[in-house]
């Protein structure tokens, strides 16, 4: 029996800054829960979002899809785009294997 960890995303806005909070699995079944809550948080006129994924324990491809897309929409609208706090082993492997650590996190070592 496999065990899934449900995905939440908690938008929260403060000023010109908003933290978007992932907790759980991101995958192709829960991608389009953080879709929403990016999209939320760009509609909302934040010149800087932090997606904090201390929670996160996986993510595929779908979920770094989501996360890429949401960058270019961002820099697009002007506003700055990271992730934050990358604990998961197995999702900094998939940040380091597509070459997407620094891209998503500004940093080589997340």
């Amino acid at each position: 029996m496999t065990h899934i960890v449900p995905l939440h995303a908690i938008v929260i806005a403060d000023g010109t800054r908003t933290t978007v909070s992932v907790t759980g699995e991101l995958d192709i079944d829960t991608a389009p829960e953080l879709r929403q809550a990016l999209d939320a948080a760009l509609s909302d006129g934040a010149t800087r979002i932090e997606v904090d994924f201390s929670g996160v324990e996986f993510c595929d491809c779908s979920g770094l899809s989501v996360l890429i897309q949401a960058r270019r929409r961002s820099r697009e609208q002007g506003c700055a785009f990271r992730i934050v706090e990358v604990r998961s082993p197995l999702v900094r492997r998939l940040f380091l294997t597509t070459g997407t650590l620094a891209t998503l996190t500004g940093s080589a070592t997340g």
